[in-house]
């Protein structure tokens, strides 16, 4: 069954979304389908360049004032401590862009396990504090899903893999794709946000049924099926 998430290794909601959808997969045991995971980008934050700004000032800005980016930043890390993700917002985190970030990504989908790397970003950002757009940190996490430190700086120094990135950036848009994380199941099911287990599994398990009845498509009956925030999407996503 094939997964395509839609992401950036600076959301929170992603890491823990991630956690969520993969403790929905270990619930179904042995009836959880075999998957195929495709990630693809999204920038939170467009206009950010490679200059680290402070993530505090930065949500300070965004959400008007230190005392509610406080306040968010709290209130984020007790949710994902809850999932067993060891966020600390008191390690430095920075503004930046994740273009580079995304790049190497796409990298290992192609050469490595992207799966692992951007477990590899995401525990770099939250848990550590570093910065994503410094090459060190890219060729560390980089390292995790098997990819050599030589590869990783040539395509760096390249434009290597920005073309094809633009082009995903520009069919999330095309396709709808407003928030993340987006999770489209086997072409069939968008599941926005970090929905919790139970949601994910339901969709999982309706995917899993409608493509061994012979691949029937969602009806209006099934609309709001998954939950608060999932919504039933027929094929958003390249096959």
């Amino acid at each position: 069954m094939r997964i395509d998430i839609w992401s950036d290794v600076v959301c929170p909601w992603c890491w823990i979304g991630k956690r969520r959808f993969e403790r929905a997969v270990e619930s179904l045991g042995a009836q959880a389908p075999a998957l195929e995971i495709h990630w693809h980008p999204y920038l939170l934050d467009p206009q950010a360049d490679e200059t680290p700004v402070p993530l505090r000032e930065a949500y300070a800005g965004k959400f008007g004032g230190a005392e509610r980016a406080a306040q968010l930043l709290r209130q984020t890390q007790q949710t994902a401590r809850g999932e067993g993700l060891p966020f600390d917002f008191d390690r430095g985190q920075v503004r930046v862009t994740t273009v580079p970030a995304h790049r190497v990504l796409a990298l290992a989908a192609r050469e490595g396990d992207a799966d692992a790397v951007a477990e590899a970003l995401f525990h770099a950002h939250f848990a550590e504090g570093r910065n994503l757009a410094d090459p060190e940190v890219l060729v560390a996490a980089a390292a995790a899903g098997g990819l050599g430190e030589a590869r990783v700086r040539a395509l760096l120094r390249s434009s290597e893999g920005l073309d094809a990135l633009h082009a995903e950036l520009a069919q999330a848009q095309s396709i709808g794709v407003q928030a993340v994380p987006t999770f489209v199941i086997d072409g069939r099911y968008a599941v926005q946000g970090a929905q919790p287990p139970e949601v994910f599994a339901e969709v999982l398990r309706r995917a899993q049924a409608e493509a061994q009845d012979g691949g029937a498509a969602p009806g209006a009956d099934d609309a709001g099926a998954c939950g608060p925030d999932g919504c039933a999407v027929p094929d958003p996503a390249p096959r």
